[in-house]
């Protein structure tokens, strides 16, 4: 039951049966910017700066066309409504077009709706990456990808280093972030709904890759709440223990709904993949 903004009383997105992985759960999106290809294969990347207007991405692949290219990745930037202009990379393959790198670009300029334009050329004849857009942005703050190596690396070596007082460390990490993030959540236009305000949560979850949430219950009254997470980043490098796994994206947990709450809570993964489970589940309440 629920009714409207910051008077709702309790929260439920929750089915009684539980859900196997699908694609609904596991559906990557390769944002690497980088590629390797055959040293026969002529692959050019260009940056573009463009007007925003109906039909660009069509007159986009007209252009490739026109070339003979082959588009093998393409990237635009997320702008605001309000922005004229938007960003843009594409990776062309020009292995079977007769025009040159140098003449393709020339190409592209020469339209009205294109701004600016550059060329990125291989490195090594094998290798193309983004070496003009940096650094990474997501809602107008720098952000930095890890690839799985690297938290992984990152997560075990303190483990491994200090044992159960290295589990603690990472707790009280995320407690900070997920209240920082918590903050941030409210400071946009979300802070008198709780629907919304949960939402969001969600949404920067899945989007930057730590997790899905993908059901929960909050009691705004009895100061409750149960979140059901699939694909759980910190969980996934720890498959194999023999109990539950997560202390940082517990953490982070702790600390949003400390913030959102307004008092302590404790925070219990009581499913997790990494011994097993379908998916992690976490339990809240305050303290």
């Amino acid at each position: 039951m629920t009714t409207k903004g910051g008077n709702m009383q309790h929260l439920q997105v929750y089915p009684k049966v539980a859900v196997a992985i699908t694609s609904k759960h596991f559906n990557p999106l390769n944002l690497g910017r980088i590629m390797f290809s055959d040293k026969n294969r002529k692959i050019y990347g260009i940056a573009l700066k463009c007007k925003v207007e109906k039909g660009v991405l069509t007159k986009l692949s007209e252009i490739a066309d026109k070339i003979g290219a082959i588009t093998r990745f393409i990237q635009v930037s997320m702008t605001e409504v309000s922005e004229p202009s938007v960003k843009a990379i594409a990776f062309l393959d020009l292995s079977d077009s007769n025009t040159a790198p140098e003449e393709a670009l020339e190409i592209v300029r020469k339209h009205e709706f294109i701004l600016e334009a550059q060329l990125i050329k291989p490195r090594a004849n094998c290798l193309i990456f983004d070496d003009y857009f940096f650094p990474l942005v997501v809602a107008d703050e720098r952000a930095v990808i890890f690839r799985k190596k690297v938290y992984g690396a990152l997560f075990a070596g303190v483990r491994e280093k200090f044992g159960s007082a290295g589990e603690a460390m990472l707790y009280y990490q995320g407690f900070n972030v997920g209240y920082a993030l918590c903050a941030s959540h409210m400071s946009m236009n979300c802070a008198e709904d709780t629907e919304c305000l949960i939402e969001t949560a969600k949404a920067f979850s899945r989007t930057l890759g730590w997790a899905i949430i993908d059901h929960y219950k909050i009691d705004l009254k009895r100061g409750k709440g149960k979140l059901r997470v699939y694909q759980n980043f910190e969980c996934e490098i720890g498959k194999g223990s023999k109990k539950a796994y997560s202390h940082f994206y517990r953490g982070v947990i702790a600390g949003w709904f400390h913030k959102f709450f307004g008092k302590p809570v404790d925070v219990k993964e009581t499913k997790c993949i990494a011994k097993g489970d379908a998916y992690c589940e976490f339990l809240i309440r305050t303290i």
